[in-house]
């Protein structure tokens, strides 16, 4: 049984084919665009769908005045450290940064935007129970230092005699 000619072209074709769409597809699931970090304050953080339930949020990126300047971001569900940071940053209002990846296309199962958190970073000196903490601490080392100044001084005489005559 001899297999013709247009059978084994036919085959290579369709076999040409799906390695491309395969190579296509994977390009675009695990590629990467770009990736960066941003800083801001979560607004909020819901996980979101009818069918497939993906985590989803908003952050604010600028501070300063009334004019509010949205970051939409996705979280893939295995990452459950990143999830639950960003739930305590919703909370408590602090600012924190944020790095992600960035996607060339986005799939229902995975995300609605482009951008995939990877890690959230606290920011110092935004949570008031830190605040409270280093300020005690600077207080102890400030008062320390002025102990230190005043021990290297030469000491100071009291008597007033010498002056009076």
């Amino acid at each position: 049984m001899a297999i013709s000619k247009v059978k084994v072209i036919s085959l290579s074709t369709v076999a040409v084919i799906l390695l491309l769409f395969i190579g296509v597809g994977s390009f675009y699931y695990l590629g990467s665009f770009s990736t960066g970090d941003r800083a801001g304050v979560v607004i909020k953080v819901s996980q979101r769908g009818y069918i497939f339930k993906t985590w989803e949020g908003e952050m604010n990126l600028n501070d300063q005045g009334n004019t509010i300047e949205k970051f939409e971001f996705s979280v893939e569900n295995d990452q459950t450290k990143v999830i639950e940071d960003l739930k305590d940053a919703a909370l408590t209002g602090e600012r924190i940064r944020i790095s992600y990846v960035e996607r060339y296309r986005t799939f229902s199962w995975r995300g609605d935007t482009k951008y995939f958190i990877t890690e959230v970073v606290r920011q110092k000196g935004n949570n008031p129970e830190n605040n409270e903490l280093e300020n005690t601490l600077d207080e102890n080392i400030e008062e320390n230092e002025k102990q230190n100044d005043n021990s290297n001084q030469e000491p100071v005489s009291t008597d007033t005699t010498l002056h009076d005559m």
